[in-house]
């Protein structure tokens, strides 16, 4: 029988070094005790590297969880044309096909690996803590905190229950395990609370430690000189910064949803609305810096760096479909398009349609479907080639517009407000006037689909909120849809789900 994933003791990484601008590849030789890695702050930095690379793996954010597999989960392309293609059956929710299996345990394995080096570090930073100054220790340990945090949540928005709020049976059910350590000990399973308690503390403690982070320019920049002489804490949209410590505790507050959350998420959400953009972390995308920016890099609030993604979409993002043949090819209609943008009325200037999409050669019902441009369109686009963006700031924006409306006495003026900022800056010129939450709600689910195609946001959203539907299928979207289940090693371990 394979061994436990969690138990798994920390596996050699392929460690790498950050220069200003990039990261090289440093991969120390094997005979180096593992307690040398630390004796160093180039040791720790190269260790936190290694994790961000390991999330940009194909098997995480670097094409399952980003632009791929969960976005066809989620209905946003075109059905796949055969099944012979490996995402075929986990996108009509086939979980229990070699293929999907393959899948279900390769997320599983790769999240908890990512969070045993995490766990490592942690431990050894308090250990070595000797060999860092104040300054490296709490941005390196806030960075993996919420790297940790970040982790266990999409582990918990996969493998786990959806809609919790609504659900009246979460005291018998355990979440995912929680992994706080490296040991031989199997990790228990906790309850909902106790679990989304250890991911609140995790991202609380990261945040305390991030303050003095230098976007929030709390400290003179001075203080940086030293620590930063080779540009590790440069470009800090790259990695887990203060703001997107605080986005996406945010989020784990809107997954658990009592009243109680929501405040809390909409004080987060208000914070990185009123304070990224003042501070210099984000810049709006505009029509015109959109054709060279087509990621939006500009407005990451964090962002994976990986490597040859190019080459990496080549085989999913085409203009020449024929499909029959290109079984990999990821499309959207015309007439799902046309819908969610309401190209032909008041979205006929939201450029969000007209800069990130392409027409393609293929046609459906007499019309040409479209490619979306956001990877596929960075070929030769040196600005944003190879960025993968896990949180941008039009979802602040979105977070706390949903917040507003769901309070006691829903405060629809303000989730106007918010909208309306964020659909003025993709060149809508018609605002939204609604006085109905529920219809504001509506509008706010309508904008997270225009605003996060290729960037598995979809999936999530759905089951957050317990729809029933979802686009492209058929069938009733139950927990059946929404749960992936565990690997089967990890139930003859004794898990339950």
């Amino acid at each position: 029988m394979k061994k436990n994933i969690i138990k798994t003791i920390i596996l050699s990484l392929s460690l790498v070094f950050a220069s200003c601008s990039s990261w090289l590849d440093v991969t120390p030789p094997s005979q180096i005790r593992e307690e040398a890695q630390f004796n160093s702050v180039d040791g720790f930095q190269q260790v936190l590297i290694g994790c961000y690379i390991e999330m940009a793996s194909d098997t995480l954010y670097g094409r399952v969880l980003s632009w791929s597999t969960i976005e066809l989960m989620a209905g946003q392309y075109m059905p796949l044309q055969a099944s012979t293609n490996n995402d075929y059956n986990i996108s009509v929710f086939n979980y229990n096909s070699s293929n999907a299996i393959r899948y279900i345990n390769g997320v599983w394995g790769k999240a908890y690996n990512v969070i045993a080096n995490v766990n490592n570090a942690l431990k050894y930073i308090e250990i070595k803590k000797n060999v860092l100054d104040n300054i490296n220790y709490q941005l390196i340990k806030g960075e993996l905190l919420s790297i940790r945090a970040f982790m266990h949540f999409d582990l918990m928005r996969l493998y786990g229950l959806g809609n919790l709020n609504s659900r009246t049976d979460l005291t018998s059910k355990f979440a995912v395990p929680y992994v706080t350590s490296l040991g031989k000990e199997m990790t228990p399973q906790r309850s909902y609370k106790e679990t989304l308690d250890l991911l609140i503390a995790d991202l609380t403690n990261a945040i305390t430690l991030l303050e003095i982070d230098p976007v929030t320019k709390i400290q003179p920049s001075s203080i940086y000189t030293d620590i930063n002489i080779d540009g590790f804490y440069n470009n800090r949209q790259q990695r887990f910064n203060y703001y997107a410590a605080n986005l996406l505790l945010a989020k784990v507050y809107m997954w658990e949803g009592s009243s109680a959350s929501i405040a809390k998420a909409l004080t987060l959400a208000n914070k990185v609305v009123t304070e990224a953009e003042s501070k210099g972390l984000i810049t709006w995308s505009t029509s015109t810096s959109i054709t060279d920016d087509v990621i939006m890099k500009s407005e990451h609030l964090m962002s994976l760096n990986t490597q040859n993604l190019a080459l990496r979409t080549a085989d999913f993002f085409k203009l020449d479909i024929i499909a029959a043949s290109d079984i990999k090819a990821q499309y959207v209609s015309y007439d799902r398009i046309l819908s969610i943008y309401e190209a032909a009325g008041v979205g006929s200037t939201d450029y969000r349609f007209s800069k990130q999409f392409i027409p393609n050669t293929v046609t459906i019902n007499g019309n040409n479907a479209y490619t979306p441009l956001k990877y596929f369109g960075t070929i030769s686009n040196k600005i944003t080639k190879n960025y993968i963006p896990l949180m941008r700031i039009p979802e602040a924006y979105y977070i706390a517009a949903e917040c507003y409306i769901k309070q006691a006495s829903p405060n629809v003026p303000a989730a106007l407000t918010l909208l309306n900022t964020v659909r003025q800056k993709r060149g809508i010129t018609t605002d939204l006037t609604s006085s109905d939450a529920s219809s504001v709600m509506n509008e706010i689910v309508k904008e997270y689909t225009k605003e996060f195609y290729c960037e598995g946001a979809m999936f999530f959203l759905y089951k957050r909120l317990g729809m029933e539907t979802i686009p492209g299928y058929n069938q009733t979207a139950t927990d059946a849809i929404y749960v992936l289940p565990y690997p089967s090693t990890e139930l003859q371990m004794g898990r339950k789900q």
